[in-house]
């Protein structure tokens, strides 16, 4: 399987942690994130993961907002 490079912008205490349990490990914070990722469900829940109309995703964030409560 090959690798694919992306740039993620996180909090910075965020990114302190990650950097921070990587060192423990002495592993990559790729590696990290790759292990994290890998324990969530194949299929995550919505979050704008598609290319789509603006409105419709806030419409669709306010429907999902709702109906949790």
């Amino acid at each position: 399987m090959g690798t694919i490079r992306k740039t993620i912008s996180l909090p910075e205490q965020i990114a302190k942690r990650l950097d921070k349990e990587a060192k423990r490990r002495k592993t990559s914070v790729s590696a990290i994130v790759t292990e994290l990722v890998q324990q969530q469900p194949v299929k995550l829940p919505y979050a704008g993961l598609i290319d789509d109309d603006e409105q419709m995703s806030q419409n669709i964030e306010h429907i999902l907002a709702r109906v949790g409560n």
